[in-house]
């Protein structure tokens, strides 16, 4: 089990399980496995989107446009 493979960790991928794996185990951990992964899910497709969409020149232009806004305000504000 700890040698398996996640693949990219940008890609949420489900957790596949057959039924009777759980048998065996209290109704308080899957429950739990399934809330863990309800809330991963949407954690990492912000975070891919995140890595994705901001590369060093988007990044730079982004902080260049704030400073632009922010003297305008002070500029408007004398």
């Amino acid at each position: 089990m700890e040698q398996q493979d996640v693949g990219d960790p940008f890609i949420y991928q489900d957790f596949n399980y057959k039924l009777d794996e759980f048998d065996n185990v209290p109704p308080v951990i899957p429950r739990f496995q399934f809330y863990l992964q309800l809330n991963i899910k949407p954690l990492v497709v912000y975070l891919k989107e995140l890595k994705d969409g901001q590369s060093v020149p988007e990044l730079r232009e982004e902080t260049l446009g704030l400073i632009k806004n922010t003297n305008e305000d002070i500029v408007s504000r004398e």
